[in-house]
């Protein structure tokens, strides 16, 4: 949303509800906020100017430009009976002008690739598979070649026809809501949160950092800290997944009401992008906000059993190592596709088969469970800093 009217009563000022839209309206990422006082036919003058100087520290509060941020004052019954005094119709045409003048158009991207975020989708009989959302960025045109991602799912298709409010166009804008026909797709496979984008402009993972703000006790949020290893739902755009959260060491925990960069694991992979916004909830409570942006990271793959899976901390202890160090033990479970490496001093844990030094670590698996001491090194050279080992 662009912007938000925010309606006060008179006759009761402001109430708790009052502060849970604002808070709303601040979680969901709404710039701009216009106020409309109602009802003041019944009050006096002195109860308005009132309610007026709270609601501007209120809108300070949350972070709102309280000074400026226009307030008209009005009665929405008056003006639906006709009334032309200065707080019945005259009034909603200030509404409206304040609307246009303090809540700016909004700033499409029309020159990077496409991305559709998957509202719905359902099947025309003899047509084929239709998705629906609003396009986010980009421009999106008949027989384009595009991707299906999401939910570890990445499907290559065309689509055969752009529909605007059940009209063909040859192509669809940012800021549209489309309905785009898919060639060879089954509804089966569509999920609602799944993307649309441009062949090739999008990559699925499951890792991710970013830094996040803890809302506290008074914003809805937790009262108690948070420590690594935090499984609740994350939401964004269309979607939802469970996701665990994990703290830098050097952190610890994260107390209500601060800022921290964090590492998130999805359920399955999934497509977010740089300053994409997000929420984790617990309990149907927004305990987690993005703070500052949000950054792809070359981690390491997990299973889908988030609570075993590695943390992003042990990956990024590499990077204190000295620039080169040999890899001095390997151990392997049953199935060959865990690996505990130790690097230098410091224990690594990868998930699938891992690149070392550029080759594949094959014919090391022994037994179940036997932890092998190489007396040399798998690689013939010391591994480079930074390198995929």
């Amino acid at each position: 949303m662009d912007g938000t009217i925010l309606v006060v009563a008179a006759t009761d000022g402001q109430m708790p509800q009052t502060i849970e839209h604002l808070l709303l309206a601040k979680q969901t990422g709404v710039k701009s906020v216009v106020v409309f006082i109602n009802k003041v036919d019944q009050v006096d003058e002195d109860v308005i100017e009132l309610i007026e100087i709270e609601i501007r520290e209120l809108l300070s509060d949350f972070g709102y430009d309280g000074i400026n941020s226009p307030i008209i004052c009005g009665s929405a019954l008056l003006a639906l009976q006709g009334d032309t005094s200065e707080i019945g119709e005259p009034s909603i045409r200030r509404l409206l002008s304040a609307i246009d003048e303090h809540i700016p158009n909004p700033v499409r991207d029309y020159t990077s690739p496409s991305l559709l975020p998957i509202d719905n989708a359902f099947t025309v009989p003899g047509r084929g598979t239709v998705v629906i959302g609003t396009l986010y960025r980009g421009t999106l045109k008949k027989n384009a070649e595009v991707e299906l991602l999401g939910f570890d799912e990445n499907i290559k298709t065309t689509v055969s026809d752009v529909q605007i409010f059940k009209r063909s166009v040859p192509e669809a804008k940012a800021g549209d809501n489309i309905g785009a026909l898919l060639r060879g797709v089954r509804l089966h496979v569509v999920r609602r949160g799944m993307l649309l984008c441009a062949s090739g402009s999008e990559k699925l993972s499951n890792h991710y950092e970013a830094k996040i703000y803890f809302l506290s006790r008074a914003e809805g949020g937790r009262s108690k800290p948070v420590m690594s290893r935090y499984i609740q739902q994350l939401f964004s755009k269309t979607w939802n997944i469970s996701c665990r959260v994990d703290i830098s060491p050097d952190v610890g925990m994260i107390m209500p009401g601060e800022h921290a960069p964090v590492y998130l694991t999805l359920m399955r992979q999934m497509v977010m992008t740089l300053g994409q916004p997000f929420t984790i909830r617990e309990n149907n409570a927004t305990v987690y906000l993005p703070f500052d942006g949000l950054c792809h990271g070359p981690g390491l793959w997990t299973t889908n059993n988030l609570s075993k899976s590695a943390t992003w901390c042990d990956c990024l202890d590499i990077q204190h190592e000295p620039p080169y160090a040999a890899v001095n033990k390997l151990r392997l479970n049953k199935t060959g596709r865990a690996l505990d490496l130790e690097l230098g001093m410091r224990k690594v844990i990868f998930i699938g088969s891992v690149p070392v030094c550029g080759g594949r670590v094959k014919n090391t698996l022994r037994t179940s469970k036997q932890e092998s001491n190489l007396d040399t090194p798998i690689c013939s050279r010391p591994v480079p800093h930074g390198s995929d080992a």
